[in-house]
């Protein structure tokens, strides 16, 4: 990150101002709307114009590069594991940073577990797979489990304290409190050593408190400035965004996929990665690529169990053991049952018509 004394025109008064509002870099500073930064900062209109212009200028990645160069570019970023090699190859490699992650089904199908492997894995050294970095979780639905949080971290080889420790959750009960937390995020992203913020779930404070047809015009608009907010995070920090989204009964599938994710267009063009998760039986579940940019489409079977998703029953078999073990040491016995183990709760999938989103 580049301090932001290094823009041209910015002087001690100028980066007290906006460090009060918690842009603290010149990366973060290339990022702000000037109509935005203006209204926190009271600067005035001709000062924020040219010190944002000035920091894209310093920080050189937002005029025209040819594409070799940022082929080279994305070949020098790590990518994050997802924990399981065969859809790690699938993905090239794993999840690109400064990426957007949408994991979306019905209830009890994986998301949550998916995005607590994830908060685990970006915990790893470079050379395999994490980003050495910690994690941020905005918790909307009570899902944050420290015992899976454990498992995941015994699966891996990671100290459990210390993996727990390196998460950050807020207990979110208004969708409010979502935009409030943002304003700090992009800073803790770019100065605290956060690699990976986690929403579960994204939508589902939303669709309770934006009720009726006349209210989704205001919800979507929400919505996509949050999204538009984990953009510019992302693209200056490099960070990723992980959340699940809940799903709504179509009416009349004709034989197709009875469930559609809310949120509509403005999601589904947000997410790099946009992943469907269910429950196929017992503790089989199954994970496709629905879209990303780069990659085709994919599917992949798993088995969910204590330490998350494995790619097959004989891993499973070889490794929650030792999971088991550490909670018997603990003190805490396991009653895993094979064909129902721990999985999130999930506010039940209510019907609902897919209407007018956008």
């Amino acid at each position: 990150m580049t301090e932001l004394e290094a823009v041209q025109g910015i002087g001690p008064a100028v980066a007290k101002k906006l460090r009060e509002v918690y842009v603290t870099t010149a990366e973060l500073l290339a990022v702000q709307n000037p109509v935005e930064l203006l209204k926190k900062t009271k600067m005035g209109e001709g000062t924020c114009e040219k010190v944002i212009k000035n920091a894209r200028l310093l920080v050189g990645k937002f005029g025209f590069r040819s594409g070799l160069e940022i082929e080279q570019e994305m070949a020098t970023k790590p990518r994050l594991t997802t924990g399981i090699p065969k859809v790690d190859q699938a993905l090239r490699g794993g999840i690109e940073v400064g990426s957007i992650v949408e994991f979306f089904g019905p209830a009890r199908g994986g998301k949550t577990q998916w995005v607590s492997q994830l908060a685990v894995t970006a915990q790893l050294p470079l050379e395999k797979g994490g980003l050495e970095g910690r994690v941020l979780w905005l918790d909307t639905e009570s899902s944050f489990k420290p015992r899976t949080i454990r498992a995941n971290a015994i699966r891996h080889g990671l100290d459990p304290d210390v993996t727990l420790g390196n998460i950050g959750r807020a207990e979110v009960v208004l969708s409010g409190q979502i935009t409030e937390i943002f304003e700090t995020i992009p800073q803790m992203c770019a100065e605290q050593d956060y690699k990976l913020v986690v929403i579960d779930s994204f939508t589902g404070l939303f669709r309770a408190e934006y009720t009726g047809l006349e209210n989704m015009r205001i919800r979507q608009q929400d919505m996509n400035n949050l999204l538009n907010q984990m953009r510019r995070t992302s693209t200056a920090t490099d960070c990723i965004f992980a959340y699940s989204n809940q799903v709504m009964a179509k009416i009349s599938t004709y034989g197709g996929n009875p469930n559609a994710p809310v949120g509509g267009h403005i999601i589904s063009h947000a997410s790099d990665y946009r992943f469907y998760t269910r429950r196929t039986k017992g503790d089989i579940r199954k994970i496709e690529l629905q879209d990303n940019a780069g990659l085709p489409e994919f599917d992949a079977e798993l088995i969910v169990g204590w330490g998350g998703m494995y790619p097959d029953a004989k891993t499973k078999k070889e490794i929650e053991p030792d999971i088991k073990e550490y909670f018997e040491k603990q003190g805490e016995g396991l009653e895993v049952k094979e064909d129902t183990p721990e999985v999130e709760e999930e506010i039940v999938v209510e019907a609902e018509t897919v209407v007018g989103e956008s």
